[in-house]
């Protein structure tokens, strides 16, 4: 199963360069505040994703998170928000910065098509699974891929999606509110997976000083 979006792309690509004009070190260390109608998803923004993290406070400071909802939800599994899938939005992709794992929790943006490339107004918090050795045993032999030591141990102990590890760019985690991302995972459903009820989503976002990151 793939986290994917109901509307068509348009992309416009943001090169690393243009990133590096845009983020001066003023969004280090930010936070942001997830406000839905159900209750606040607090969470970190990661220093080591700037492209990402500062194309999430842009969309925030220019009110593009106040159009955003959860339309999507896969129990167990992760819940999906972005601009309405009805509407006719304009998006657009970034450079991949693809380096933390998918633990139970994570923020991280949906890809653009099938490329590695990041649809940049679509995002997705992490559910997930518990894990065992014998379960990622069985994702590296089906992936062909190889966990490292630190990987297998943070997806044992918080639990995830080990099955798309390498695949989307983890951006930001919850720090508070994994209780409402919870209840809206639970939410009644229609035939494609959105919520019956909507849930709308306002970002605020803030600076703060670091704590400590599961990483």
């Amino acid at each position: 199963m793939h986290i994917q979006g109901f509307h068509a792309l348009r992309l416009l690509l943001i090169f690393s360069s243009v990133s590096t004009l845009l983020s001066c070190g003023q969004n280090e260390n930010a936070y942001a505040v997830i406000h839905t109608s159900m209750g606040d998803i607090r969470v970190r923004l990661f220093d080591s994703t700037p492209r990402h993290r500062d194309n999430f406070i842009s969309l925030a400071e220019h009110n593009a998170g106040d159009t955003l909802l959860f339309y999507r939800i896969e129990r167990d599994f992760a819940i999906q928000f972005g601009p309405d899938p009805d509407e006719m939005v304009h998006d657009f992709a970034l450079e991949p910065e693809i380096e933390a794992p998918l633990l139970t929790g994570a923020l991280a943006a949906v890809k653009a098509d099938s490329l590695l490339l990041s649809d940049g107004t679509d995002f997705f918090i992490v559910l997930g699974r518990p894990q065992t050795d014998a379960s990622l045993d069985e994702m590296e032999r089906k992936m062909s891929i190889r966990f490292s030591e630190k990987e297998r141990d943070l997806y044992k102990k918080h639990g995830g999606l080990p099955q798309l590890h390498g695949q989307y760019t983890v951006f930001g985690e919850v720090t508070a509110g994994m209780e409402v991302a919870e209840k809206i995972a639970a939410l009644p459903r229609d035939e494609k997976k959105m919520p019956l009820q909507q849930v709308k989503v306002r970002v605020e976002v803030s600076g703060q000083q670091a704590v400590g990151s599961r990483r």
